[in-house]
């Protein structure tokens, strides 16, 4: 399954730079997911310990205000979400409905903290390239806020 695995996540962003080997360690980490349209896969609020990484579908991110839900964004194939509690293991901080049919795969917090120990290079690689996707999602979003405070 690992194999497998490597296949679907080769070529994403997150893995861009990641060697064949590299992928075939991480895919050990990861499990597949099949979700439903119109289910929740996640709610605000909701104990948080993982992110997914999105092969096939399209989600839709919400989050809650005083007059319900307000949508913040649609996410599709080798998009992340859920990626703050992987690293926090916080409270989410928003709700995931999948739009379409979709597959998943999740990286749990446990299950990175086992690729730390055992893969430590390979571990490595992967929090530094989360760490510059996350950076370049929270100046995208500076951005917007700039943008939105200057009108």
């Amino acid at each position: 399954m690992s194999q497998k695995i490597a296949d679907m996540i080769d070529g994403l962003d997150l893995f861009r730079d990641f060697a064949y080997r590299e992928l075939e360690v991480v895919a050990g980490y990861l499990a597949y997911q099949e979700v439903a349209r119109g289910d929740t896969i996640f709610r605000e609020g909701d104990p948080g310990s993982n992110m997914l990484i999105l092969l096939e579908g399209k989600m839709g991110i919400y989050k809650g205000g005083e007059s319900g839900q307000y949508l913040l964004s649609y996410e599709g194939r080798g998009r992340m979400v859920g990626d703050m509690a992987l690293l926090d293991r916080e409270l989410r901080s928003a709700s995931c409905i999948a739009e379409t049919d979709c597959q998943l795969l999740a990286l749990g917090g446990d299950a990175l903290d086992r690729m730390a120990v055992e893969a430590p290079a390979v571990a490595y690689h992967f929090m530094h390239n989360l760490a510059r996707l996350l950076s370049k999602r929270l100046r995208r979003t500076s951005g917007i806020l700039a943008e939105h405070l200057l009108n």
